[in-house]
């Protein structure tokens, strides 16, 4: 058997934690779970996971609540209502739930999945991350018959499940508390529907073990999947595991899988063996999830389906989603050809005449990234204070500031310094420097030291920034307007709220100001050729922003390929700095 095989699902079958956070344990949430054992939670779903039960002994230590709120609540979720979730949402701070991956489903996108899924004739519904248990509910009210698996690692939130279930009296509901992507399920005797909204959980918050999970898998499914992949691709990869042929699935996710690298793996499941057969996106523009700046995409498959066409709809506002089955159809032959298939709602064009990408006059970089910016980026007077003004740089380290330079963007006495070492720098040579590295090394607040964080941590040394060559132009790429330029004629660095554009081509100062001059009065047109999030908010990776079209330029005697800074440039440009040794 492959190591990869899910276990089987049983109550005491559980893992580590994928994703970093637990339940907790504050006043307000204990009286919330109180709630949910009056409403029958230790006695629904099947038996409780060791977590559960440590909670539930917990918890019933507390007095109860009064019979009238929890009449109330039961008649609340009876009427469609989700009153447990909703308060678990005002309940727990917003940085929590996202490093758990909860945003829960609005009803607008909840109600029509369900209803397609029940179209499906399943014989059981699996939710694999079921929150406060809405799409689990939501089935039981329609087909009361059909069996449920509702499946989450987090064990308030599996009890919050049970209860809405125990009130809605459901007798073929299963809860685990468990992790979704390493369950066994056993074989139903008919169709299973896949059902859900998968956490949202960046990589970041992933343990290696899940990655390597992920990784594993992918390629069992005959896929390289990057460990770059949140969550919700996990879900994904997890499903099409599960899946048998002519099992269905419905789940809302982050659209961001259409176009990333690291989302291939999807498009890969739904092109081949997955079954694509419709995608619903949510326009842009429209918030769909609280507090999530994200655009929201329904994916509906059948494995094994082979049809010749998927269909595709754009849903102006979630509130007035009504029918998944609905959307203009697109041959399933395009999908295997497009490496972004956000295009697939804004078919290309020919490109006009004297029009060119911008990937033909100029490479497009991103911009230095600290992994800690409160450490890394501070006031030349700060760096004086400190004694390392030396060894800091001056540098564009707000959006902002390229919007408002009207083309030209120039060093100051009030503008912002970044400490950038070189690789080997010898830290025992200067004391002032080693003192402020050492703040980095040690932790404070209850917070680990920054030196380990993510981002510090898979760099050696951890305080290296890489080399940056100085961009002559610089350009934003994620803001709620189109991209703004601006010559960089002092050779700032650029920190990664910015593009650096790099000319393919000898360019002189005037070519290199009217240049920017056209691509500022070109803004507007890149509008939507970026990702699109939540509230208009725009971002174009380095090859989207290449992908751009700008007029096209004479072609001239090509300059050498932009690489590592040259070991002449140091500190300011056209100004020697100290060496690493002194």
């Amino acid at each position: 058997m492959s190591q990869n095989r899910p276990r089987p699902l049983d109550a005491t079958n559980r893992r580590t934690l994928s994703v970093v956070g637990t339940s907790g344990d504050d006043s307000g949430e204990d009286q919330l779970l109180r709630l949910a054992l009056e409403l029958g939670a230790g006695t629904c779903g099947g038996p409780l996971s060791p977590a559960e039960s440590r909670l539930v002994a917990r918890l019933e230590r507390m007095p109860g609540p009064d019979r009238r709120r929890v009449a109330e609540a039961r008649a609340a979720i009876r009427a469609g209502e989700d009153p447990l979730g909703d308060q678990m949402c005002r309940l727990r701070p917003p940085v929590r739930r996202r490093r758990l991956g909860a945003f829960y489903t609005p009803p607008g996108l909840a109600r029509p999945m369900v209803r397609w899924t029940l179209r499906q004739d399943p014989q059981r519904v699996v939710d694999g991350g079921c929150g406060s248990g809405r799409f689990a509910a939501a089935v039981v009210r329609e087909r009361s018959e059909v069996e449920v698996v509702a499946i989450d690692i987090d064990p308030a939130a599996t009890l919050l499940t049970r209860a809405a279930l125990a009130a809605l009296g459901a007798r073929c509901a299963r809860v685990l508390q468990a992790d979704y992507t390493r369950v066994r399920l056993p074989r139903a005797r008919g169709r299973t529907a896949f059902i859900g909204n998968p956490p949202y959980v960046r990589h970041h918050d992933l343990t290696p073990a899940a990655k390597r999970w992920f990784v594993t898998s992918g390629l069992r499914l005959g896929h390289r999947a990057s460990a770059r992949a949140g969550l919700h691709a996990h879900f994904f990869v997890a499903t099409a595991l599960h899946a048998r042929l002519g099992d269905v699935g419905c789940l809302v996710t982050s659209s961001e899988w259409l176009d990333v690298g690291y989302g291939s793996v999807v498009r890969h499941l739904l092109a081949q063996g997955l079954g694509g057969r419709a995608l619903h996106l949510v326009d842009r523009r429209r918030s769909a999830f609280a507090e999530a700046q994200t655009t929201a995409l329904i994916a509906c498959f059948e494995k094994g389906w082979r049809g010749p066409w998927l269909r595709l709809q754009m849903v102006d506002d979630p509130a007035r989603l009504r029918d998944l089955d609905q959307g203009q159809r697109v041959a399933t032959d395009r999908l295997a050809a497009l490496s972004r298939w956000s295009r697939l709602w804004s078919p290309e064009g020919p490109v006009p005449a004297g029009m060119a990408p911008l990937g033909e006059r100029a490479r497009v970089g991103r911009g230095l990234v600290t992994g800690g910016n409160t450490f890394f980026v501070m006031t030349p007077a700060r760096a004086r204070e400190l004694g390392i003004e030396a060894w800091c740089r001056p540098a564009i380290s707000a959006a902002q500031e390229v919007i408002q330079a009207a083309g030209v963007i120039r060093d100051g006495p009030r503008r912002r310094v970044v400490l950038d070492l070189p690789r080997d720098f010898v830290r025992e040579l200067h004391p002032a420097v080693d003192d402020y590295l050492r703040r980095g090394e040690r932790a404070g607040d209850g917070c680990p030291p920054l030196a380990r964080r993510y981002i510090c941590a898979h760099r050696r040394p951890w305080w290296y920034l890489g080399r940056q060559e100085p961009a002559p132009v610089v350009a934003t790429y994620m803001a709620r307007q189109a991209p703004a330029f601006a010559r960089n004629p002092d050779h700032l660095l650029v920190l990664n709220i910015a593009h650096g554009v790099y000319p393919r081509e000898e360019t002189t100062p005037a070519q290199l100001e009217r240049w920017v001059g056209t691509l500022n009065r070109l803004r507007e047109s890149f509008r939507g050729q970026g990702r699109t999030y939540q509230g208009g908010l725009e971002k174009f990776e380095p090859r989207e922003m290449e992908a751009l079209l700008v007029p096209a330029g004479p072609r001239r005697r090509a300059q050498p390929a932009v690489g590592d800074r040259p070991a002449s440039v140091n500190r300011r440009a056209g100004r020697a700095g100290p060496g690493a040794g002194g």
